[in-house]
């Protein structure tokens, strides 16, 4: 379902239609400003409906990035998928398996690493909805993921130095550890591209919307000072298009 600040973006263009097509009814209508003829004005807002479509599929890319990131991450216990913390703790049992046990330092030190792992769950709800274009600073969630992939990283080099330790799953591996670190990693990049694609998209198509001069708002005051100029206020021609809001 859209969110009501797309609703509102369809709202407005969908009211610059019932504007274009009252234009278009007002024989001999001739605006100063050629592109205020309805022809020019109905090819602005086609190019403002593809920036909402823009939009939809640039956010809705974001969304499903950040949701295979999530189940990268975290798993999924219902749908049988491990995430990192389980990963983290078959490689902290694996190593209290071996001589020693869970009293070797060698268990103590991938205890704790395991147990800074399985302390970070996944956030309640998953990250949604229509990113700000305007932000441009890392929020506390994308930074929690930048921390989560250390602590992993720092895992698998400690396991590394573990003398004898070689698990037969081939996951458990350091080397197979280090390649789960970067698939989870690019899961990051893949959710930082899609949320620049994003913002950018938002950026155009906030400017197409509210730029003080050619923007939708803009050209729907021109129009209706186009009609007013030309027929006068107390026409029909300009009650016609006056009635239509923003």
């Amino acid at each position: 379902m859209p969110s009501i600040s797309e609703q509102t973006f369809g709202n407005r263009l969908e009211h610059g239609r019932n504007l274009q097509v009252a234009l278009e009814k007002i024989s001999g209508y001739a605006p100063d400003n050629d592109k205020l003829t309805p022809g020019k004005f109905n090819n602005f807002l086609n190019d403002v409906e593809a920036a909402n479509n823009t939009v939809a599929g640039a956010v809705q890319a974001l969304s499903d990035a950040r949701t295979s990131r999530r189940l990268a991450y975290f798993g999924d216990a219902k749908g049988g998928v491990p995430g990192l913390a389980t990963l983290a703790g078959r490689v902290r049992d694996a190593v209290g398996s071996m001589p020693g046990g869970k009293n070797s330092s060698s268990y103590k030190q991938i205890q704790r690493l395991t147990q800074k792992i399985s302390n970070r769950h996944a956030p309640k709800k998953p990250v949604t909805g229509v990113p700000d274009a305007n932000k441009k600073e890392i929020s506390q969630s994308e930074a929690s993921y930048g921390s989560l992939i250390q602590a992993g990283r720092d895992l698998a080099a400690a396991v590394a130095k573990v003398p004898g330790y070689n698990p037969s799953a081939p996951d458990l591996q350091p080397a197979g550890l280090v390649a789960a670190m970067t698939a989870l990693a690019n899961h990051n990049n893949t959710v930082s591209g899609a949320l620049v694609e994003a913002r950018n998209a938002i950026a155009a198509r906030t400017e197409l919307y509210d730029s003080k001069t050619t923007g939708l708002r803009a050209k729907f005051q021109q129009a209706k000072d186009a009609v007013a100029s030309q027929f006068g206020r107390r026409s029909p021609e300009y009650k016609s298009v006056s009635k239509i809001k923003y």
